[in-house]
């Protein structure tokens, strides 16, 4: 199949701009992912903050049940962030490779990553909620 790609035209291949437009949508798509994925979490992990500490009423188990709920979320959240970076990067290498052949520069001419990066600083914002959540169980409050 591959020798078949090979040997193809570039008008049966497809158009290399619609491929960098669809490119630029799906990244698109995994932005927006990413903020609803962070807006769920930030609403379920709040929900479980109100519970734990306006309560006095929740028994023990229930109160270590939620905050070990409130780590298997973190972490949960954090692995799908993660993964939806992995897709978002995936498509972004793609879109500056065909940049070359376009004569674009729309992501290979953007700013250099740095330390503080959005997706560096939520890796901070589920450290510290996740530290939370461990001190929360370890101190007994």
């Amino acid at each position: 199949m591959i020798t078949i790609i090979k040997d193809l035209d570039m008008s049966e291949k497809g158009d290399p701009k619609d491929e960098y437009l669809d490119l630029c949508e799906t990244m698109r798509h995994f932005g927006n992912i990413r903020f609803a994925q962070m807006t769920l979490y930030l609403a379920i992990t709040a929900g479980i903050v109100t519970t734990l500490f306006q309560s006095d009423t929740i028994s023990h188990l229930a109160r270590i049940s939620l905050k070990i709920g409130g780590i298997i979320v973190t972490i949960l959240f954090w692995l799908m962030d993660a993964r939806a970076m992995d897709y978002w990067n995936h498509f972004r290498r793609r879109a500056i490779q065909l940049e070359k052949t376009l004569n674009f520069e729309q992501w290979s001419k953007s700013p250099a990553d740095k330390f503080f990066s959005t997706t560096n600083i939520l890796k901070i914002l589920y450290i510290l909620i996740l530290a939370f959540w461990i001190i929360t169980i370890v101190l007994n409050y």
